[in-house]
């Protein structure tokens, strides 16, 4: 197990300028001693050697504290050593030796030189092996002074923090951020992919669409030619039909020309022979009969050119606009017909040029294969001739391969030394760059401590100017509160004063009350005010005016008998107690006449001042009241019936029958009194508002004392601070004068080293060049002699064979390409012909229908002339027939009966002419239809043909589908006619992305999968370690006190941000928890916790420093048992004071001071005398 063994001192703390040696044993140590002795650093010198860099762990204020400064008279050497020795039998430090020695040393200058095993090392690789053996500072194995104090003081986030270090969660911590990085890198390649693979949709859509338009274009093509053919096969019955009808129209009409023509000769037959009755008439008649006979044949003769002509043009003209209507019909087709001829043109000029390509790729495979089989033939006759010459080219090589051995072993050799000269050059560089690294910290340091010192002062200044402006509000705060005291006190005493007469009035509640009441409404009521407010009079008829109105003198005066009953209702309403009211409206107008009497002054009315609206009240009080100058008179008058009264106030009613004496009253004004109540209780409002307005001060004042307080503290902080920074000034030039001298120091050493390298390049050159002669002697006499050529040559050949087959599959598959483009080529090349011949048809028709126009044109116009000339002629025949006729005789009355029998059979003659000739041009137009049916006919044959029907097939209605068709046809423009295949090509190009894509969806998925477990591992580490440190703290607080002790979750499903309830319950007494028990049980429960921790990782040796300092004896006995037993499996190293402990180690420790050192005696078994040990 390893262990303390023992433990060197030289110069630190109070341990003088002498090796001190403790030794230690396995299982419980203690060190006592008194306060002051010392016996605390042996414990902090064990850790200043294990790597504590922490002044305040080692209780001084830096670390250069350390180093003893003086012993006796005589000054030290400023440095301090510790060195500690490990057993390690068991080899738990991963160091290869029973005893494992580790030394720190520091001089004056605060630098620090570690050892292991007297061997220079860095602090890291000190603290690395004791970590690795679980005796790390880390570990909670080194229990300081105040420790255990501040651990009693850990609020339940700090327990829980506590445990998280011991446990290492920070392992887990670094785990998922390296996770997390590699999750949002996942992110991002999912990302990437997405949006890839979104563009990818995008373009599929989008040739989706294509692809459809595409196909919809060849289904629509094809269904429409269909329909043209149900279409054509429509027409065709339509026109067989037509054909048949106007067939039979025109056999019927050649009918009816047949029969007319009979009728026609049979007339002109009578005609002839009525002329040829009339000739001889005529003949022997004179020669007006010849003339007027040879005149009618040549009328008859032109009529009968002219209808004739007539009737040609009128059907020349309607066969001219029959063409008119083919001709855009036949160049619409031609339209077509060259579209579709220029598509499949394109295609047909793509589809050539990329047989060519595939003729060439072909040509080229073909000359590929060539080479290859040429290729293989040689490579066969190689080997043959390379089998022949093997024997003779081992030797050969075998005697350079000897040589070259040797070279590379000098070589190997040479590279090691030049290895670790590159090694010492790259450690020493490091160490510089490292060095002038630190020296620019270093230099930042500075300027960083320049900068606090300048903040330090700043922050002083500006601190002490806030607490002055802080008393400054202090001292007015308390000048106010003086001042409100004292506005509150007079406030106070006034108003009581006042509140008690107040309720004395109210208590009485006499007519005052009620008039004070009343009077508050006074203008909602209409009360005009009171009696004695409403009048005056002079001083020496005072006693009189009271005497006389002492009951009416407080009375409340109103305009009208209405207003009276209206108070009366509000002061029932109210329960007040008693009022007089006095309406003016109701006082009567009367003039009193005086008595003859001595000593009579007058009507008292007349002595007392109103205003003159008010005028009734004074009559009403005061106008049947006589005044005298004395009580004789007074009395004389009443005896005559009159009320009266004396200029001394004594007042007599009618016939004396009573008497009012007026001797000093006064009138009683309480009413305002009453009426100042609610002004007395705004008074008492605005005392309480004082009151707690002084409240506010108070604790303004107050928290003004605490800011004083905490500025103050931050003042002393900040001077505290002041002079630690102002030390640490000092410190930092001292570093970086020792760090440039050690710079310098480097540098000569990396340039002697330098300069050793460059030997050594020279050296490995020589051995590289050798080494590169030999190989290249060897490779030449294996290319010379086929060294090595028969591998080649099997290589070779099998890479031939390999590429004749990838060349034959290629050929393949180019062949295969090649008969499917010759394929699509013949298909396209018989869709053109067939078209190219629709259109030569039409061309040839247009052509036609073109010559036909203009021989029609021609004919049309040749006729027009004709029938011109002809109708000119047969104007002047009528005009010769009509001087015939008047110059005729008495001889053509003879005549006339033949006339009028030609006239009749003419007549008849020329009406089955014209309706001859009316029919012959009804037989023409039908043999023109029939001709041009017969040609639509064949063109539609021909459709039928083209599309593959016939004209039997089953056919329907098709033109509003054939319609909507073409129209659907016509807004697919701008097709891509390579839709499909690149449809195909980007669609197996999205199915690649997407089984990227699953792949990164999966790797990512890994990722969080494995953050979830770190999570999940995390917790339960933690959850394990709780459990553990819960166990032992039910156990060990058991033991110690028989109470009881436990660990609890402040939230369990959200523990690494809640914290732990640390509840103690002592024997007798109630739960609470560990934060709110007194000091003492604080302390035991804390070293509980502390030993409960400890069982986490169990370390190979402890060192306590008075942890038992707090605990009284029963306690410290508890303690020194436990200890006692976990001894067996660590050792514990205990400064302590307390009997029980030191009555438990296997070895003590006294220290003892001695001229300002600390010496060391031993006390290994009680049998044993004291020793003194150095």
């Amino acid at each position: 197990m390893v262990h303390v063994k023992k433990v060197e001192i030289f110069g630190f703390k109070s341990f003088g300028f002498k090796n001190t040696t403790v030794q230690f044993e396995p299982g419980l140590v203690s060190i006592s001693g008194p306060n002051g002795s010392g016996k605390s650093n042996i414990l902090d010198a064990i850790i200043f050697a294990m790597g504590e860099n922490k002044p305040k762990v080692m209780r001084v204020d830096k670390l250069r504290s350390l180093i003893h400064d003086i012993e006796g008279a005589r000054h030290g050497p400023k440095m301090a050593r510790s060195s500690v020795h490990f057993d390690n039998s068991d080899r738990k430090i991963p160091v290869d030796s029973d005893a494992v020695e580790i030394t720190r040393e520091m001089d004056a200058n605060g630098e620090n030189t570690y050892y292991l095993n007297k061997k220079k090392t860095n602090r890291s690789h000190i603290l690395d092996l004791l970590d690795m053996a679980n005796a790390g500072l880390g570990q909670l194995n080194a229990v300081q002074q105040g420790t255990v104090t501040r651990i009693s003081e850990f609020t339940s986030e700090e327990k829980r923090k506590t445990i998280e270090d011991l446990i290492g969660l920070s392992y887990f911590d670094d785990k998922k951020v390296e996770s997390i990085k590699q999750l949002d890198e996942a992110d991002r390649r999912l990302e990437i992919a997405l949006a890839k693979m979104g563009e990818i949709k995008k373009r599929i859509d989008e040739l989706e669409e294509e692809r459809n338009q595409k196909l919809r274009h060849d289904i629509l093509e094809r269904e429409l030619n269909r329909y043209k053919a149900i279409a054509a096969a429509n027409k065709m019955k339509v026109i067989s039909s037509q054909k048949s009808a106007k067939e039979s129209n025109l056999n019927a009409l050649n009918a009816e020309i047949t029969t007319f023509s009979t009728q026609r000769n049979t007339l002109r037959e009578e005609i002839g022979a009525l002329e040829t009755e009339k000739t001889k008439l005529m003949a022997e008649a004179n020669d007006y009969s010849q003339a007027k006979a040879t005149l009618d044949v040549e009328i008859s003769s032109a009529m009968e050119q002219y209808e004739i002509d007539n009737s040609a043009i009128s059907a020349s003209k309607k066969r001219l606009e029959q063409i008119n209507l083919r001709l855009p019909e036949i160049q619409n087709e031609i339209a077509e017909i060259n579209q579709a001829r220029s598509d499949i043109d394109t295609q047909l000029q793509k589809i050539k040029i990329s047989i060519d390509e595939t003729d060439l790729k072909k040509n080229k495979i073909n000359e590929d294969l060539q080479i290859i089989d040429s290729q293989r033939n040689k490579i066969l006759t190689e080997q043959s001739e390379a089998a022949a010459k093997k024997s003779e080219i081992d030797n050969k090589i075998k005697s350079l391969t000897s040589q070259l051995n040797d070279v590379q072993l000098k070589l190997s050799k040479v590279l090691h030394e030049k290895d670790e000269s590159k090694i010492k050059i790259d450690t020493n560089t490091a160490k510089l760059s490292e060095l002038e690294h630190d020296i620019v910290s270093l230099t930042g340091y500075q300027s960083k401590l320049e900068s606090m010192l300048n903040n330090h002062n700043a922050s002083i200044t500006e601190l002490k100017s806030r607490i002055q402006k802080l008393h400054d509000r202090k001292s007015k705060i308390h000048n106010d509160m003086d001042e409100l005291e004292f506005i509150l006190e007079k406030s106070n005493k006034a108003a009581n004063q006042y509140e008690s007469k107040i309720k004395t009035v109210q208590g009485f509640m006499h007519e005052d009350y009620t008039v004070a009441k009343l009077k508050e409404d006074a203008d909602k009521l209409g009360i005009d005010g009171l009696v004695y407010e409403m009048i005056s009079w002079e001083k020496k008829y005072e006693r009189s005016v009271l005497a006389v109105s002492s009951d009416w003198i407080k009375a409340i005066v109103v305009k009208d008998f209405a207003t009276l009953l209206g108070i009366a209702e509000v002061a029932r309403s109210k329960n007040l107690p008693k009022l007089k009211i006095i309406p003016l409206d109701a006082i009567p107008q009367f003039k009193l006449s005086l008595p003859k009497e001595s000593g009579v002054i007058g009507i008292l009315a007349n002595y007392v001042t109103c205003d003159p609206a008010y005028a009734s009240l004074k009559t009403f009080l005061f106008g049947n009241i006589v005044l005298t100058e004395n009580r004789e008179s007074a009395y004389n008058v009443s005896q005559k019936g009159y009320k009266s009264v004396t200029l001394d106030g004594e007042f007599f009613e009618e016939k004396g029958g009573t008497v009012i004496i007026d001797i000093n009253s006064k009138i009683s004004k309480l009413t305002k009194l009453i009426s100042m109540s609610s002004d007395i209780d705004g008074l008492f409002q605005s005392i309480s508002i004082i009151k707690k307005y002084m409240l506010k001060k108070k604790y303004s004042l107050k928290k003004l004392e605490d800011s004083i307080q905490s500025y103050d503290d931050r003042l002393s902080m900040s001077e505290n601070s002041l002079t630690s920074t102002t030390e640490n000034y000092s410190n930092l030039k001292s570093r970086l004068t020792s760090a440039h001298s050690m710079k310098e120091q480097l540098s000569k050493r990396i340039s002697d080293l330098t300069s050793r390298n460059n030997v050594i390049e020279s050296e490995v050159n020589t051995c590289e060049s050798h080494v590169e002669s030999l190989q290249e002697r060897i490779t030449i006499v294996e290319e010379n002699y086929a060294s090595g050529e028969q591998d080649r040559i099997a290589s070779e050949l099998s890479r031939i064979n390999i590429k004749k087959s990838d060349i034959e599959k290629l050929y393949t598959t180019i062949m295969n390409e090649y008969r499917d483009k010759s394929s699509q080529q013949t298909t396209l090349q018989t869709q053109y012909n067939r078209e190219k011949s629709q259109s030569n048809r039409l061309d040839a028709e247009t052509n036609s229908l073109n010559l036909e126009y203009k021989e029609l044109e021609t004919k049309i116009h040749d006729l027009e002339i004709q029938k011109e000339s002809k109708n000119q002629v047969l104007v002047s025949l009528r005009e010769k027939e009509q001087e015939l006729i008047s110059t005729s005789g008495s001889s053509i009355g003879h005549l006339k009966e033949f006339d009028d029998k030609l006239k009749v059979l003419t007549e008849q003659d020329r009406e089955l002419t014209k309706q001859i000739n009316t029919i012959e041009r009804q037989t023409d137009s039908l043999t023109r239809d029939l001709k041009d049916l017969v040609e639509n006919e064949a063109k539609l044959q021909q459709i039928l043909s083209t599309f593959g029907f016939d004209k039997d097939m089953e056919t329907f209605d098709v033109e509003s589908i054939v319609h909507g068709l073409t129209t659907e046809l016509s807004s697919l423009n701008a097709l891509n006619a390579k839709a499909p295949e690149t449809y195909l090509e980007v669609s197996y190009g999205y199915r690649s992305m997407s089984t990227r894509k699953n792949s990164l969806e999966a790797e990512r998925n890994s990722i969080v999968k494995f953050i979830e477990d770190i999570e999940k591992d995390k917790r339960q580490t933690f959850l394990d370690a709780f459990d553990k440190v819960d166990k032992e703290i039910r156990l060990i607080f058991n033991k110690m006190t028989d109470g009881n002790a436990w660990l609890e979750l402040q939230n369990e499903d959200d523990i690494f941000n809640s914290g732990i309830s640390y509840l103690i319950q002592f024997p007798n007494k109630p739960k609470r928890e560990s934060t709110s028990i007194s000091g003492g049980e604080k302390t035991l429960a804390a070293i509980v916790f502390v030993l409960a921790l400890q069982k986490l990782k169990p370390s190979p040796f402890y060192l306590f420093d008075e942890v038992d300092a707090h605990l009284d004896a029963p306690n410290s006995e508890r303690l020194a048992k436990i200890l006692e037993e976990r001894s067996k499996e660590s050792q514990f190293i205990m400064v302590s004071l307390k009997d029980s402990v030191i009555q438990k180690a296997k070895l003590i420790y006294g220290v003892f001071p001695k001229n300002g050192v600390s010496n060391v005696v031993t006390y290994k078994d009680k049998r044993i005398p004291s020793m003194k040990t150095s």
